[in-house]
Protein backbone atom coordinates (compact mmCIF):
# COMPACT_ATOMS: atom_id res chain seq x y z
CA UNK A 1 0.00 0.00 0.00
CA UNK A 2 0.88 3.39 -1.14
CA UNK A 3 0.98 6.51 1.51
CA UNK A 4 0.01 10.13 0.62
CA UNK A 5 2.56 12.51 1.70
CA UNK A 6 1.20 15.50 0.17
CA UNK A 7 -0.10 16.84 2.98
CA UNK A 8 2.98 16.14 5.36
CA UNK A 9 5.77 19.06 5.83
CA UNK A 10 8.95 18.98 4.85
CA UNK A 11 12.13 17.88 6.53
CA UNK A 12 12.80 20.81 8.78
CA UNK A 13 9.34 22.77 8.15
CA UNK A 14 7.46 23.73 11.21
CA UNK A 15 4.59 20.84 10.62
CA UNK A 16 1.27 23.12 10.38
CA UNK A 17 2.64 26.11 11.31
CA UNK A 18 -0.62 28.45 9.35
CA UNK A 19 -2.49 26.48 12.25
CA UNK A 20 -2.98 29.01 15.08
CA UNK A 21 -5.51 26.29 17.21
CA UNK A 22 -3.19 23.60 17.29
CA UNK A 23 -1.76 22.45 20.87
CA UNK A 24 2.24 22.46 21.01
CA UNK A 25 3.14 20.52 23.99
CA UNK A 26 6.68 20.69 25.70
CA UNK A 27 8.69 17.41 26.81
CA UNK A 28 11.43 16.85 29.01
CA UNK A 29 12.96 13.51 27.29
CA UNK A 30 15.29 11.31 28.99
CA UNK A 31 16.39 8.58 27.08
CA UNK A 32 18.33 5.90 29.74
CA UNK A 33 19.95 2.97 29.45
CA UNK A 34 17.48 1.53 31.47
CA UNK A 35 14.42 3.34 31.00
CA UNK A 36 13.16 6.17 29.40
CA UNK A 37 11.59 9.20 31.11
CA UNK A 38 9.25 10.78 29.92
CA UNK A 39 7.94 14.26 31.62
CA UNK A 40 5.04 16.66 30.78
CA UNK A 41 1.95 18.68 31.44
CA UNK A 42 -0.41 15.57 30.59
CA UNK A 43 1.84 13.08 32.86
CA UNK A 44 5.03 11.39 33.71
CA UNK A 45 5.97 7.78 31.78
CA UNK A 46 8.45 6.13 32.62
CA UNK A 47 9.12 2.59 30.22
CA UNK A 48 11.85 0.11 30.32
CA UNK A 49 14.05 0.98 27.82
CA UNK A 50 13.25 -2.03 25.59
CA UNK A 51 11.97 -2.53 21.46
CA UNK A 52 10.83 -5.89 19.63
CA UNK A 53 10.55 -5.40 15.99
CA UNK A 54 7.49 -7.21 14.36
CA UNK A 55 7.62 -9.25 11.16
CA UNK A 56 4.16 -8.42 10.39
CA UNK A 57 1.57 -6.07 12.37
CA UNK A 58 -0.07 -7.60 15.32
CA UNK A 59 -3.44 -9.37 15.63
CA UNK A 60 -3.65 -7.72 19.05
CA UNK A 61 -2.46 -4.07 20.13
CA UNK A 62 -0.71 -3.52 23.97
CA UNK A 63 0.65 -0.96 25.08
CA UNK A 64 3.76 0.20 23.12
CA UNK A 65 2.75 -0.95 19.96
CA UNK A 66 3.89 1.27 17.02
CA UNK A 67 3.43 0.99 13.34
CA UNK A 68 5.07 3.69 11.15
CA UNK A 69 3.33 4.40 8.28
CA UNK A 70 4.90 7.14 6.68
CA UNK A 71 6.96 10.47 7.80
CA UNK A 72 10.81 11.54 8.19
CA UNK A 73 12.46 8.40 9.30
CA UNK A 74 12.64 6.55 6.04
CA UNK A 75 13.93 3.41 7.45
CA UNK A 76 11.50 3.00 9.91
CA UNK A 77 8.81 2.99 6.86
CA UNK A 78 6.59 0.25 7.17
CA UNK A 79 8.00 -1.37 10.28
CA UNK A 80 6.30 -2.36 13.39
CA UNK A 81 7.78 -2.62 16.71
CA UNK A 82 6.19 -2.74 20.60
CA UNK A 83 8.34 -0.65 22.81
CA UNK A 84 8.56 -0.92 26.58
CA UNK A 85 7.70 -3.54 29.09
CA UNK A 86 5.09 -5.51 26.87
CA UNK A 87 8.47 -6.03 24.86
CA UNK A 88 9.75 -8.52 26.92
CA UNK A 89 7.26 -10.01 27.71
CA UNK A 90 6.62 -10.31 24.10
CA UNK A 91 9.35 -12.16 23.34
CA UNK A 92 12.41 -12.00 26.54
CA UNK A 93 15.48 -12.97 24.08
CA UNK A 94 14.55 -10.70 20.50
CA UNK A 95 14.68 -7.72 22.50
CA UNK A 96 17.27 -4.41 21.47
CA UNK A 97 18.27 -2.78 24.58
CA UNK A 98 19.63 0.98 24.53
CA UNK A 99 22.15 -0.33 26.96
CA UNK A 100 23.23 -2.80 24.40
CA UNK A 101 25.01 -0.47 22.21
CA UNK A 102 27.06 3.17 22.28
CA UNK A 103 24.35 4.21 19.57
CA UNK A 104 20.95 2.65 21.44
CA UNK A 105 20.16 6.65 22.57
CA UNK A 106 20.25 7.43 18.91
CA UNK A 107 18.83 4.19 17.47
CA UNK A 108 16.09 3.40 19.52
CA UNK A 109 15.22 6.79 20.87
CA UNK A 110 11.99 7.78 18.60
CA UNK A 111 10.79 4.12 18.79
CA UNK A 112 10.83 4.57 22.79
CA UNK A 113 8.89 7.80 22.57
CA UNK A 114 6.17 7.05 19.79
CA UNK A 115 5.28 4.11 22.42
CA UNK A 116 5.42 6.05 25.06
CA UNK A 117 2.42 8.23 23.29
CA UNK A 118 0.13 4.99 23.80
CA UNK A 119 0.11 5.51 27.35
CA UNK A 120 -1.90 9.06 26.66
CA UNK A 121 -5.44 9.37 25.26
CA UNK A 122 -5.24 9.02 21.41
CA UNK A 123 -5.07 12.46 19.40
CA UNK A 124 -5.13 12.61 15.57
CA UNK A 125 -2.54 15.44 15.38
CA UNK A 126 0.45 15.31 17.98
CA UNK A 127 3.07 18.55 18.48
CA UNK A 128 6.19 18.58 20.54
CA UNK A 129 8.38 21.00 21.45
CA UNK A 130 11.13 18.42 23.39
CA UNK A 131 14.20 19.36 24.91
CA UNK A 132 16.49 16.03 25.09
CA UNK A 133 19.30 15.12 27.02
CA UNK A 134 22.79 12.17 26.69
CA UNK A 135 25.40 11.64 28.31
CA UNK A 136 27.65 13.15 25.27
CA UNK A 137 26.15 15.69 23.81
CA UNK A 138 29.59 16.20 21.40
CA UNK A 139 29.04 13.20 19.94
CA UNK A 140 25.31 11.84 20.30
CA UNK A 141 23.19 15.12 20.13
CA UNK A 142 23.19 15.97 16.75
CA UNK A 143 21.83 12.66 15.50
CA UNK A 144 19.37 12.13 18.62
CA UNK A 145 17.56 15.78 17.18
CA UNK A 146 18.02 14.61 13.83
CA UNK A 147 16.54 10.98 14.92
CA UNK A 148 13.49 12.64 16.53
CA UNK A 149 12.85 15.79 14.36
CA UNK A 150 10.19 15.99 11.52
CA UNK A 151 6.43 14.87 11.17
CA UNK A 152 5.84 10.78 11.71
CA UNK A 153 2.35 9.62 10.34
CA UNK A 154 1.91 6.60 12.60
CA UNK A 155 -0.50 4.08 14.20
CA UNK A 156 -0.14 3.98 17.95
CA UNK A 157 -2.23 1.07 19.07
CA UNK A 158 -4.54 0.89 15.76
CA UNK A 159 -5.42 4.54 15.84
CA UNK A 160 -3.55 6.64 13.30
CA UNK A 161 -1.78 9.67 14.55
CA UNK A 162 0.19 12.23 12.82
CA UNK A 163 3.12 13.32 15.63
CA UNK A 164 5.04 16.74 14.71
CA UNK A 165 8.47 16.92 16.65
CA UNK A 166 10.67 20.06 16.92
CA UNK A 167 13.57 19.51 19.30
CA UNK A 168 14.76 22.94 21.18
CA UNK A 169 17.54 21.37 22.69
CA UNK A 170 19.80 18.37 23.19
CA UNK A 171 21.55 19.00 26.49
CA UNK A 172 24.29 16.98 28.21
CA UNK A 173 22.37 14.85 31.01
CA UNK A 174 22.77 16.73 34.30
CA UNK A 175 21.75 20.20 33.14
CA UNK A 176 17.91 19.37 32.99
CA UNK A 177 18.93 18.26 36.80
CA UNK A 178 21.08 21.24 37.63
CA UNK A 179 17.67 23.32 36.36
CA UNK A 180 15.33 21.38 38.73
CA UNK A 181 16.85 21.34 41.80
CA UNK A 182 18.80 24.75 41.38
CA UNK A 183 16.46 26.47 44.09
CA UNK A 184 16.89 23.14 46.42
CA UNK A 185 20.71 23.63 46.75
CA UNK A 186 23.42 26.07 46.65
CA UNK A 187 24.57 25.77 42.80
CA UNK A 188 27.21 28.24 43.76
CA UNK A 189 29.98 25.58 42.73
CA UNK A 190 28.15 22.15 43.24
CA UNK A 191 29.00 18.50 42.06
CA UNK A 192 26.42 16.63 40.65
CA UNK A 193 26.61 12.94 40.01
CA UNK A 194 24.65 11.17 37.83
CA UNK A 195 24.10 7.43 38.36
CA UNK A 196 22.31 5.93 35.85
CA UNK A 197 21.60 2.21 34.24
CA UNK A 198 24.63 2.70 31.50
CA UNK A 199 26.82 5.56 32.39
CA UNK A 200 28.16 7.52 35.86
CA UNK A 201 28.34 11.06 35.18
CA UNK A 202 29.90 13.57 37.38
CA UNK A 203 29.29 17.69 36.35
CA UNK A 204 30.27 20.43 37.97
CA UNK A 205 27.74 23.83 38.25
CA UNK A 206 28.77 27.56 39.16
CA UNK A 207 24.79 28.03 39.05
CA UNK A 208 23.68 27.12 35.96
CA UNK A 209 27.21 26.83 33.78
CA UNK A 210 28.38 23.63 33.45
CA UNK A 211 32.54 23.97 34.16
CA UNK A 212 33.56 20.66 34.46
CA UNK A 213 32.03 17.14 32.98
CA UNK A 214 33.46 13.53 32.91
CA UNK A 215 31.66 10.18 32.62
CA UNK A 216 32.02 6.78 32.91
CA UNK A 217 30.64 4.47 30.26
CA UNK A 218 30.92 1.33 32.79
CA UNK A 219 30.14 2.27 35.85
CA UNK A 220 26.43 2.28 35.87
CA UNK A 221 23.92 -0.03 37.33
CA UNK A 222 24.01 -2.30 34.58
CA UNK A 223 27.53 -3.67 36.42
CA UNK A 224 26.08 -4.53 39.08
CA UNK A 225 22.85 -6.41 37.70
CA UNK A 226 25.69 -8.62 35.49
CA UNK A 227 27.42 -9.25 38.96
CA UNK A 228 24.53 -10.49 40.46
CA UNK A 229 23.16 -12.36 37.68
CA UNK A 230 26.66 -13.74 37.61
CA UNK A 231 26.97 -14.35 41.18
CA UNK A 232 27.34 -17.85 42.78
CA UNK A 233 24.44 -18.08 44.65
CA UNK A 234 21.61 -17.07 41.79
CA UNK A 235 23.64 -19.53 39.85
CA UNK A 236 23.30 -22.40 42.21
CA UNK A 237 19.67 -21.68 42.94
CA UNK A 238 18.76 -21.54 39.19
CA UNK A 239 21.24 -23.40 37.29
CA UNK A 240 22.15 -20.79 35.16
CA UNK A 241 22.86 -16.86 35.18
CA UNK A 242 20.01 -14.68 36.02
CA UNK A 243 17.43 -13.17 33.45
CA UNK A 244 18.74 -9.36 33.92
CA UNK A 245 15.61 -7.25 33.30
CA UNK A 246 14.48 -10.08 36.60
CA UNK A 247 17.49 -8.78 38.70
CA UNK A 248 16.61 -4.49 38.25
CA UNK A 249 13.29 -5.51 38.70
CA UNK A 250 13.56 -6.89 42.42
CA UNK A 251 16.08 -3.98 42.54
CA UNK A 252 14.05 -1.73 42.15
CA UNK A 253 11.14 -3.59 43.99
CA UNK A 254 13.14 -3.52 47.32
CA UNK A 255 11.79 -7.17 47.85
CA UNK A 256 14.75 -9.06 45.44
CA UNK A 257 12.67 -11.32 44.19
CA UNK A 258 13.15 -13.09 41.10
CA UNK A 259 10.07 -13.00 38.82
CA UNK A 260 7.00 -14.80 39.91
CA UNK A 261 7.77 -18.29 40.11
CA UNK A 262 10.31 -18.57 43.40
CA UNK A 263 7.80 -17.15 46.18
CA UNK A 264 9.91 -18.84 48.12
CA UNK A 265 13.44 -17.56 47.43
CA UNK A 266 14.89 -13.97 47.23
CA UNK A 267 18.57 -12.45 45.78
CA UNK A 268 19.17 -10.24 48.39
CA UNK A 269 22.49 -12.17 49.70
CA UNK A 270 23.88 -11.63 46.21
CA UNK A 271 22.76 -8.25 46.18
CA UNK A 272 24.08 -7.37 49.92
CA UNK A 273 27.34 -8.93 48.30
CA UNK A 274 27.51 -7.34 45.27
CA UNK A 275 26.43 -3.64 46.11
CA UNK A 276 29.79 -2.50 48.04
CA UNK A 277 32.36 -4.49 45.60
CA UNK A 278 30.61 -2.16 42.37
CA UNK A 279 30.78 0.98 44.55
CA UNK A 280 34.44 0.90 45.75
CA UNK A 281 35.27 -0.79 42.20
CA UNK A 282 32.72 1.45 40.07
CA UNK A 283 31.96 4.89 41.91
CA UNK A 284 34.85 4.95 44.37
CA UNK A 285 37.37 5.78 41.85
CA UNK A 286 34.84 7.90 39.60
CA UNK A 287 34.12 9.96 43.21
CA UNK A 288 37.59 10.10 43.75
CA UNK A 289 38.55 11.63 40.50
CA UNK A 290 36.50 14.56 42.04
CA UNK A 291 38.07 15.03 44.82
CA UNK A 292 39.63 18.14 43.52
CA UNK A 293 36.88 19.53 43.40
CA UNK A 294 35.22 18.85 46.78
CA UNK A 295 36.69 20.88 49.28
CA UNK A 296 35.03 24.15 47.55
CA UNK A 297 31.30 22.72 47.00
CA UNK A 298 28.78 24.48 48.28
CA UNK A 299 26.59 21.12 47.30
CA UNK A 300 27.26 17.65 46.41
CA UNK A 301 24.35 16.02 44.75
CA UNK A 302 23.37 12.39 43.26
CA UNK A 303 20.45 11.48 41.34
CA UNK A 304 19.34 8.66 38.73
CA UNK A 305 18.16 5.48 38.90
CA UNK A 306 21.40 4.59 40.73
CA UNK A 307 20.99 6.79 43.64
CA UNK A 308 18.01 5.59 44.65
CA UNK A 309 19.08 1.94 44.47
CA UNK A 310 18.83 0.19 48.38
CA UNK A 311 21.51 1.05 50.48
CA UNK A 312 22.96 3.23 47.88
CA UNK A 313 21.89 6.54 50.07
CA UNK A 314 23.92 5.46 52.95
CA UNK A 315 26.83 5.07 51.27
CA UNK A 316 26.73 8.17 49.53
CA UNK A 317 25.86 9.98 52.94
CA UNK A 318 29.04 8.76 54.53
CA UNK A 319 30.84 10.89 51.25
CA UNK A 320 29.13 13.82 52.23
CA UNK A 321 26.65 13.36 49.46
CA UNK A 322 23.31 14.22 48.87
CA UNK A 323 20.38 12.14 47.28
CA UNK A 324 17.24 14.26 46.68
CA UNK A 325 13.93 13.43 46.86
CA UNK A 326 12.66 11.98 43.08
CA UNK A 327 16.52 11.62 42.05
CA UNK A 328 15.49 9.05 39.60
CA UNK A 329 13.05 12.22 38.00
CA UNK A 330 14.90 15.42 38.53
CA UNK A 331 16.83 15.25 35.10
CA UNK A 332 13.48 14.91 32.75
CA UNK A 333 11.74 17.42 34.98
CA UNK A 334 14.56 20.07 34.61
CA UNK A 335 14.32 18.99 30.55
CA UNK A 336 10.40 19.79 30.67
CA UNK A 337 10.84 23.37 33.08
CA UNK A 338 13.51 24.39 29.96
CA UNK A 339 11.34 23.04 27.31
CA UNK A 340 8.50 24.84 28.72
CA UNK A 341 10.59 28.30 28.60
CA UNK A 342 11.83 27.59 24.89
CA UNK A 343 8.17 27.04 23.98
CA UNK A 344 7.17 30.71 25.79
CA UNK A 345 9.82 32.33 23.48
CA UNK A 346 8.57 30.43 20.38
Amino acid sequence: MTFMTKNLPKVGQNAASDDTTRQTLAIGLDVGNGAEKLYSGLGQILQESYVLYLEERATFANQGYVEYLDGNRSDLMGRQWIGGINAYYSHPTAIYRVTDSKEGKTDLCLQLFLSALTQFPHRSDWFFNIVASVHDGATFGKAIAQALSGTHRIRLLGKESTVNIIVGKVLEEGAGTAYAIRHDYDFTNALLFDIGNGTTIVSSFNNLQMTYRDYAPDAGVEKLIDAIALSESVRQFLKRPADRHLIRAGIESGRFEYGTQCPDWNFREAYLKALPEWFNQGLKPFVRAAEARVPAATAIVAVGGGACLPGIPQLLAKRGISVPQNARWTNAKGLYEIALRLSARS
